[in-house]
């Protein structure tokens, strides 16, 4: 590999960038719906993964529990444009910036702020998996 020119490195840095990306925003959407306080599961199966634009989905409406569905991004996932996980439903704002919300009673760290501040970390060791030094 160290005999190849550096244009014939970019497919595989490409290739590597895309992986890396793909398996980020899988795992925070399923940290934040594993994370997410539930009452119905509702909120919870509503983190949705959207391309250059939030995805504006919300899962079905509940009248009680259920289990959690978190669903897959349908598409290609590649490092070629803006990436959003969003959650649409009128609540989850509140849910997820209010202290009281926070696992573990109040004073605790929020759920929410704890796994996006922990997103650059976690893209940066994502993408070290996956580009070869």
């Amino acid at each position: 590999m160290a005999n190849k020119k550096l244009s014939e490195h970019i497919p595989d840095i490409k290739a590597a960038l895309n992986k890396g990306l793909a398996e980020h925003l899988a795992v925070t959407q399923g940290k934040l719906s594993k994370a997410n306080p539930v009452d119905t599961g509702r909120m919870a199966s509503s983190w949705f993964i959207g391309k250059n634009a939030p995805d504006r989905s919300v899962a079905a409406e509940r009248s009680g529990p259920g289990p959690v569905e978190v669903r897959e991004y349908s598409g290609v996932i590649e490092f070629d444009g803006s990436w959003y996980i969003s959650n649409n439903l009128p609540y989850a704002e509140r849910v997820s910036f209010d202290p009281k919300w926070a696992k573990g009673g109040a004073g605790g760290s929020a759920w929410f702020t704890t796994i996006t501040g922990q997103m650059p970390a976690d893209l940066n060791d994502r993408m070290a998996k996956y580009l070869p030094k």
